[in-house]
């Protein structure tokens, strides 16, 4: 499936992958190619994704609106971090405070 981040200047990324998880305000979910479509509001968090060539990324998002329509997943996010998952906490961190 295609996962596109967008940001309010620009799209920050747009790559296809098998999988992906997100930070609800209710916890984590995952989503994959064959799931409905939806819309959900996203905490400051992580975001995992598998890209299809193998391995997995990690970008820490400040909140947003995650929007999955077809094998498309759109985040609209003021700001996201790549990076490892252990710098991606600090970053949470800041965030929220």
């Amino acid at each position: 499936m295609k996962l596109k981040i967008l940001q309010p200047q620009s799209v920050f990324m747009d790559e296809t992958v098998e999988k992906m998880v997100a930070q609800g305000p209710e916890g984590a979910f995952g989503i994959r190619p064959r799931h409905l479509d939806m819309v959900a509001a996203l905490s400051p968090g992580i975001l995992a994704y598998w890209p299809s060539g193998g391995g997995e990324r990690f970008l820490a998002v400040n909140g947003g609106i995650l929007v999955k329509q077809g094998k498309t997943v759109q985040v609209a996010t003021r700001m996201a971090v790549p990076g490892d998952l252990g710098d991606l906490q600090a970053a949470v961190r800041r965030f929220v405070t």
